[in-house]
């Protein structure tokens, strides 16, 4: 009897153990590059049931730095895209006293060749890629490691490409390309996808990734007021949502923004506010179907950002 009840107690701790993997999270953002970036990583942290065990840096190359003299106000000259988010990361983790949470650097360039991603091509290194790796063997396809990538997809597509072993233990999150809910057609001409098409592709390629999209045709109606958003910030007096309202004017982001990348992490969290469907993959890819995002719970949404910042930032 005594035997039989350790074995329980066991098998007992080990199922919590493995159930609460479903919790954690890595997050991939380019946060250089935007605004909503800030604001989805400062929602994850506070939410109490969302536990971070990464802040990947990503990058956000573009082709418009090799033709143009700035990008978002930064001069382009010898200005690498993933330090810059990486470099915000930091500054955003420090200013909410969570520095403990793991923010190595992603990839600096995107995988494979501009024409295109074969077996065999180039997959760059990362701090970040590494990570990804090291954390997907800890988990199972039963309880699978969950990566939101709310840039471009390159430190996920190349941990899978180094190590195809990892694939079925992920579930990956990704926010990007346009989709037409009532055809069901996809076009890939949207910016995180842009920024690795290859990236998007591979992950397209992988029939043992469990996969979900957010389209940005969902998340468009998630918007924020400037004036409104500000005047909320200001009533924290937290050095975190300083820097929130700090990005908005930096940017220039106009009195109006979408909140692509938030609306997306609020769907992972609170299930209820957003609609999952399965629906076609791109035909020029290997997958038959994927999750995707159909529809959003806006107001729900913006009552849902502002209570979890009113309970953190109240304590």
């Amino acid at each position: 009897m005594k035997n039989t009840f350790k074995k329980s107690a066991l098998l007992t701790l080990l199922f919590t153990c493995l159930s609460s993997y479903g919790q954690k999270y890595i997050l991939d953002s380019d946060t250089g590059n935007e605004i909503d970036d800030l604001y989805a990583i400062v929602y994850a942290i506070a939410e109490p049931d969302m536990e971070l065990i990464s802040l990947n840096s990503a990058h956000f190359n573009n082709v418009q730095m090799v033709i143009d003299s700035s990008w978002s106000g930064n001069k382009v000259s010898n200005f690498v895209t993933v330090q810059e988010s990486q470099k915000l990361n930091e500054e955003l983790l420090k200013t909410m006293d969570r520095l403990d949470i793991p923010h190595p650097m992603g990839c600096k360039n995107h995988i494979g060749y501009a024409w295109g991603y074969y077996k065999g091509a180039t997959i760059p290194e990362s701090p970040a890629t590494d990570f990804i790796i090291s954390e997907a063997k800890k988990a199972s396809p039963d309880n699978k490691l969950k990566v939101i990538c709310i840039g471009a997809s390159t430190n996920l597509a190349a941990a899978i490409q180094k190590d195809s072993t990892i694939t079925k233990n992920i579930h990956a999150f990704l926010l990007g390309a346009r989709f037409d809910k009532e055809t069901n057609v996809w076009n890939k001409s949207e910016f995180n996808i842009q920024r690795d098409l290859n990236a998007f592709d591979v992950l397209l390629n992988e029939p043992d990734l469990e996969l979900t999209v957010m389209p940005i045709t969902t998340a468009r109606p998630y918007t924020f007021n400037k004036d409104r958003t500000l005047k909320k910030l200001s009533t924290y007096k937290a050095t975190a949502t300083d820097k929130l309202a700090e990005r908005w004017t930096y940017m220039n982001a106009g009195d109006e923004r979408v909140m692509w990348d938030l609306a997306l992490v609020v769907a992972i969290q609170k299930p209820e506010l957003a609609t999952l469907e399965t629906r076609p993959a791109p035909p020029e890819n290997k997958r038959k179907s994927l999750k995707v995002y159909t529809q959003i719970e806006v107001e729900k949404m913006h009552k849902e950002f502002w209570d979890t910042l009113d309970a953190y930032f109240s304590k």
